[in-house]
């Protein structure tokens, strides 16, 4: 921390720390932020809450969350990922970091990035509640669940004084629970900001006037944007469209009835009440500012949809068996990787003594929930990883390159490089599948290309390269993303450009493609065995003779993509 901070020279400042994106909540226009910004600012959607374990000592989900002054300690791989994971944050152009629901491990993050810009990005209560009712959210996303996690964690010694009083359990129903999370969230946010700078990004006034506030944040950020908003093309009607953003509002409406927005407004005031016996004053109001403007709302009687599964059953999508085209110098698999396939790697490698997330660390996928956009998920009773219904056929995603490099191995074929992938595209067909246009990843199988052909060459998911970006040798080592997804732009400047990540990052929107050449055959594939048995030596290593964390990810590296075992 104090390298990447600059702190190791007298007066040494951090110019390339991350801007920071902290929400009062979820559905507070996140998205529509990072989208807009994306074409001058590398993207990290919610690194911290998302895409670590809930073991994990600095996850908003750990029930007692790390607290980094008085002598924290972290395990080897634990501290490994953490340390890679916070350089990944750091670079030219400034990246955006991306976060909503820290709740208790707010002072973590910012504690983590102590001199990163920040952005509040605020939403009137009624309005988070009624985007949570249209997208039956509260359930889907296990909020029930995250109530009482957080309600247990303000009955902890260090935060009971302050916060016990705000989070009674007594099994709440959704309206009043979802008053008293948000204004919990917005103090905790507020309490850890107090006496540092931030700017306040309010979805209301985004709403009334999109390209002002989109020109107030270019001036902050000191980056060149266009003068209007984007109009993003509009494609087939998703299955499930809770993350697509090309839907632009420009009214202020809630689609709950009355008694409902009554109830959410009221136990947020009430929460905010009792904070201001135990907390600054300073912090309640600023809280209490951030979550005004329910009265702009205009309330609409909610109407009610038709229930559908998130995305219909793939039945009739019959996926070609995987073969490999020659093109551009070598040879590319003619589909993206599976669900399927990644699912029954997993499980050997669970069997074989490699489960996927230790330490609070995911190794190789970030197992996602499903209604957070997770399609697979490990079955601790039957000890095997299952295929959420109806997306076995679609293309793996959130899995980390070091999941990416597994499966190349264990498929005898390896990752392309990004000047591979880069001849391979040219001349290639827009992608059928990006800018939202369906709302999610869709089948590996393109319409009207046959199993002799490479499907979706562009988009669909960007892909994992086994080269990376030139850098110190001490420094964690990065590999290359290319191409475009269904939640990237689709142009040719989108997809050329210069991308990369931490050998540990995932996303939704990047997945596998392998390729071969002379040295790379079927009969050059590695067993689960073999993999588990490298991974768990490189693992070892971690607690071995001191080194640097670019020594520590070459061997890791050079562990996956050697054929023969490494001494």
């Amino acid at each position: 921390m104090a390298a990447l901070n600059g702190q190791h020279e007298p007066g040494g400042l951090a110019p390339t720390a991350p801007v920071l994106a902290l929400g009062t909540f979820e559905r507070v226009g996140s998205n529509w932020l990072s989208d807009s910004l994306r074409a001058e600012m590398p993207q990290h959607n919610e690194p911290f809450r998302q895409q670590l374990s809930r073991k994990h000592p600095t996850s908003p989900h750990n029930r007692v969350p790390l607290e980094l002054t008085g002598g924290a300690w972290l395990g080897e791989l634990e501290l490994h990922h953490l340390a890679c994971a916070l350089s990944d944050l750091y670079g030219y152009p400034r990246h955006l970091v991306k976060e909503t629901n820290l709740f208790f491990s707010t002072d973590t993050t910012l504690t983590l990035l102590p001199y990163s810009p920040v952005l509040v990005l605020t939403r009137a209560p009624v309005g988070v509640a009624s985007s949570f009712a249209r997208g039956r959210l509260w359930k889907r996303w296990g909020y029930s669940e995250r109530y009482a996690q957080v309600a247990v964690t303000a009955r902890t010694a260090r935060w009971r004084k302050e916060f016990e009083t705000l989070l009674p359990q007594d099994d709440p129903e959704e309206p009043v629970a979802l008053g008293r999370l948000m204004a919990v969230n917005a103090l905790l946010l507020a309490r850890a900001l107090n006496g540092r700078e931030y700017t306040v990004v309010s979805y209301e006034q985004h709403v009334k006037d999109p390209t002002g506030a989109l020109g107030r944040i270019a001036d902050l950020m000191n980056v060149d944007l266009p003068a209007n908003e984007q109009v993003r093309p509009t494609g087939p009607t998703a299955a499930d469209s809770t993350f697509a953003t090309n839907n632009h509002k420009n009214e202020l409406i809630a689609s709950l009835d009355r008694h409902t927005a009554e109830l959410v407004s009221k136990h947020a005031s009430d929460a905010l009440s009792r904070a201001a016996q135990t907390l600054d004053p300073q912090v309640t109001a600023t809280a209490a500012e951030w979550l005004a403007g329910d009265d702009l709302y205009e309330l609409h009687e909610p109407v009610a949809r038709p229930r559908q599964a998130a995305r219909p059953a793939a039945a009739g999508q019959k996926v070609p068996p995987p073969s490999y085209c020659p093109m551009a110098g070598v040879s590319w698999r003619n589909t993206l990787v599976t669900n399927s396939e990644m699912a029954d790697l997993l499980t050997m490698l669970h069997a074989a003594g490699m489960p996927n997330t230790q330490c609070g660390t995911n190794l190789l996928l970030c197992p996602m929930p499903h209604g957070r956009g997770g399609r697979l998920r490990f079955d601790s009773k039957g000890r095997r990883w299952l295929v959420s219904p109806g997306f076995e056929a679609h293309p793996a995603y959130w899995v980390t390159w070091v999941g990416a490099a597994v499966m190349a191995a264990w498929s005898g074929a390896r990752l392309p490089t990004r000047a591979e992938a880069l001849e391979a595209s040219l001349g290639a067909p827009p992608a059928r599948n990006s800018d939202y246009a369906i709302g999610d990843a869709s089948c590996v199988v393109e319409p009207g290309l046959g199993a002799g052909q490479v499907h979706h060459l562009v988009g669909n998911l960007q892909i994992w390269c086994s080269d990376g970006p030139a850098q110190d040798a001490d420094l964690p080592e990065q590999r290359f993303l290319f191409g475009a997804a269904w939640n990237t732009p689709g142009t040719r400047a989108a997809v050329t450009a210069e991308r990369s990540r931490y050998l540990l990052g995932s996303s939704r929107g990047v997945g596998i493609r392998l390729v071969r050449d002379h040295d790379t055959t079927q009969a050059t594939g590695l067993g689960a065995w073999e993999l588990a048995h490298r991974l768990n030596d490189w693992i070892d290593d971690l607690g071995g003779p001191a080194r640097s964390l670019g020594e520590l990810d070459h061997r890791l590296v050079t562990a996956l993509t050697a054929t023969a075992p490494i001494s």
